[in-house]
């Protein structure tokens, strides 16, 4: 498949988004004829703020901080919740007693953790860590426990057929098997990440995008609150660009027609 040909495959896949992406647009600009900047402040004015966040320096680092914050937090959410899934996935008593508490920490709401870290912790990276890790953790326990114990069991049994190791069980059985529910984890986690993530900089931090939303809503300042939202909605969409990119590394072994 020549390189033009794929182009126009990944154009025509996204016309659909680019198009409601335009008509948003043209109504938002035909709003700004009828309401206060206040309320609706014109395209060009927004796209003036965005830029200004991405070519300069102090503005950019904010963004960079939110994303170093969101990367951090993920990483450890995943090595506990894919242990702890894992261990669930193999251990039934385990499970038995942990999967009700993963829910349980599910169903309290993030707004709930903003305020228990802001009095448990000094540290705002504390408090913003901790908040990303209890929001995004239960989520890739619960995701690789039902994918461990869903992995084939034939091929579970060919393995031990054929004298494999506990380990070497794990390494080419369970952990293909489970790849795709990782990835999937990996997703819909950094969606939420990315949203928290803003809600927990702005208690306390002086330094985010959470942080220069709060400095826009003091001023009045809508267009800088809608390009520090856009900012923040390219840098997951950068995020998950390098999930998919990953995705189709480790899963180039499957049929095309099981791909996403």
């Amino acid at each position: 498949m020549s390189i033009s040909s794929v182009i126009s495959r990944k154009l025509r896949e996204q016309q659909p988004f680019v198009t409601g992406l335009v008509v948003v647009a043209a109504l938002w600009q035909l709003s700004t004829f009828f309401l206060p900047p206040i309320i609706t402040p014109p395209l060009q004015d927004i796209a003036v703020a965005t830029w200004h966040i991405f070519t300069r320096q102090n503005e950019l680092l904010q963004l960079i901080t939110t994303g170093a914050r969101v990367l951090i937090a993920m990483v450890v959410s995943f090595v506990v919740g894919a242990a702890l899934g894992i261990a669930m996935g193999t251990f039934d008593k385990l499970r038995e007693y942990v999967k009700p508490q993963l829910h349980f920490i599910q169903g309290i709401p993030s707004v709930s953790w903003v305020v228990f870290a802001a009095i448990w912790f000094v540290h705002v990276e504390m408090r913003i860590g901790f908040i990303l890790f209890i929001v995004t953790m239960p989520a890739f326990a619960l995701y690789i426990d039902g994918a461990v114990r869903s992995v084939n069991l034939d091929l579970v049994q060919l393995s031990q057929a054929f004298r494999a190791t506990k380990f070497q069980r794990f390494r080419m059985v369970i952990v293909p098997g489970i790849v795709p529910e990782m990835l999937s984890a990996w997703v819909v986690n950094m969606g939420s990440a990315v949203r928290v993530a803003m809600v927990a900089e702005l208690i306390g931090s002086n330094i985010g995008v959470g942080f220069q939303l709060l400095n826009a809503q003091a001023v009045f300042d809508m267009a800088g609150a809608v390009a520090w939202t856009l900012s923040l909605v390219m840098l997951l969409s950068v995020f998950q660009m390098a999930i998919k990119f990953l995705e189709n590394r480790l899963l180039a072994w499957r049929p095309q027609a099981e791909q996403a």
